[in-house]
């Protein structure tokens, strides 16, 4: 979203202050909550599949998840995001891969300085899901900055775009 891109470079530049951009993100959110509301009811027919998307431990930066998932529910995928603090997020996102079925996980990663922890996860994250199968991407800032592959976290693929996530295969 150009406006938070923007928003990252100004603060980047020192061109604005950690209220600023905390106060714009805000709104940001907030825009954002009414222009994609909770899916009730969202789509015709059966879902693609089904994605829980969470930011990767530690990770603060969320709102890119909340575009993200509004990108896959118009694409008919029944999508659920993570809850909780950074200081409890892999607790949180293990509690959902345990009581959920998804095809799929969406991790964000916008720094490196969380990667380490995010490789350290993966582990119990894969043990944690229901779906042995489960699919896991990786995407956010850090990954669109290029260079990022998924075997950096034992995870499956690297996407800068949802569309590049396909719906998971028919079962046999």
């Amino acid at each position: 979203m150009p406006v938070a891109q923007n928003l990252g470079v100004m603060w980047e530049q020192d061109l604005c202050d950690f209220l600023q951009v905390t106060e714009a993100m805000g709104r940001l959110q907030s825009l954002l909550r009414e222009a994609i509301p909770p899916q009730v009811g969202h789509g015709v027919g059966q879902p693609r599949g089904s994605i829980l998307l969470a930011a990767a431990p530690g990770e603060t930066h969320t709102f890119g998840l909340c575009t993200v998932a509004g990108h896959l529910r118009d694409a008919g995928w029944a999508t659920a995001i993570v809850g909780g603090t950074p200081t409890d997020s892999l607790a949180t996102l293990l509690a959902d891969l345990a009581n959920g079925w998804y095809d799929a996980l969406g991790l964000s990663l916008a720094c490196d300085v969380h990667s380490p922890a995010l490789s350290q996860a993966m582990p119990a994250i894969r043990r944690a899901s229901r779906n042995p199968a489960l699919r896991i991407v990786v995407g956010g800032a850090l990954v669109a900055r290029g260079g990022a592959e998924p075997a950096m976290w034992g995870a499956d693929a690297c996407l800068t775009d949802p569309a590049q996530l396909l719906p998971a295969p028919a079962a046999v």
